[in-house]
């Protein structure tokens, strides 16, 4: 049971997707529930729906916790906390979880060894001004799934359309160490027997660069909806991967859509 209720809590964080949270802001904060549509495993051509879930609880001073998205192309989600107060800077810890590859539609890399659900442990810096935001975040696996670290820098702007409604446009980068990479795209000895893919050992460096955009729309108080569509180019090792270029897309796509509730 203990583990089924892992599992079950792993996939509901998992699943997050970034969507733009400044419109559907209230006294209390707010919660979002939707749908999420991207790759069953990071770089690869087959896609499925997964339910989606994010939210931000307001504290005293303009600190918050909140559930948010990750900005690169695999499905992954953590639990921030901002620990400054009443500025254009936000900072602070970050819990997070990175999902699994277990048995994805590939027939080849089916037959690799799964992946398990990653833990992390890190933080993030956040810079705004006016409709201007930049994000830098840095994440440790703390369950020993991949051993390493992925850093992530991203940047946007909110244009208003009105007091109802905004389009939100965004860029970003991701860095993975050498563990993160060899861990979700090399091919060793073992995979490449039981899956037929060439040998392959991934290094460090970019993995992808990403453009999205996101629609915002709040039609009472309370009730507001929210939709998204990320674009993600694998770059370096990752695309190079045999998962990514022989069996997988270097084109990656994320999209999303989400009913929200302010409180």
């Amino acid at each position: 049971m203990g583990n089924l209720r892992k599992t079950a809590l792993s996939s509901a964080l998992a699943a997050v997707v970034c969507l733009a949270a400044g419109p559907v802001l209230a006294e209390g904060g707010f919660i979002g529930l939707g749908a999420t549509y991207s790759p069953d495993y990071e770089g690869g051509d087959d896609y499925e729906a997964s339910p989606v879930a994010f939210g931000r609880y307001n504290l005293d001073e303009g600190r918050y916790l909140a559930i948010v998205g990750n900005a690169d192309a695999a499905r992954a989600g953590a639990l921030v906390f901002n620990m400054l107060s009443g500025s254009s800077w936000e900072m602070g810890p970050a819990l997070g979880v990175r999902y699994e590859r277990n048995s994805p539609h590939d027939d080849r890399v089916k037959r690799m060894n799964d992946i398990d659900f990653a833990y992390e442990a890190g933080g993030f810096v956040k810079y705004k001004s006016g409709s201007f935001f930049t994000t830098l975040s840095l994440m440790f696996d703390i369950s020993d799934t991949y051993g390493g670290y992925i850093g992530s820098l991203e940047a946007g702007y909110r244009q208003k359309m009105s007091d109802d409604f905004g389009i939100t446009y965004s860029v970003s980068t991701s860095y993975a160490d050498e563990e993160y990479m060899q861990e979700y795209f090399g091919v060793d000895y073992r995979d490449a027997n039981s899956s037929g893919l060439p040998h392959y050992k991934a290094s460090s460096g970019i993995k992808d660069y990403g453009l999205g955009i996101g629609f915002d729309y709040r039609f009472s108080n309370t009730w507001g909806l929210l939709a998204k569509v990320d674009y993600y180019r694998m770059t370096g090792d990752a695309e190079d991967s045999p998962i990514v270029s022989d069996r997988g897309d270097k084109n990656q796509f994320k999209s999303a859509l989400a009913l929200t509730y302010s409180f």
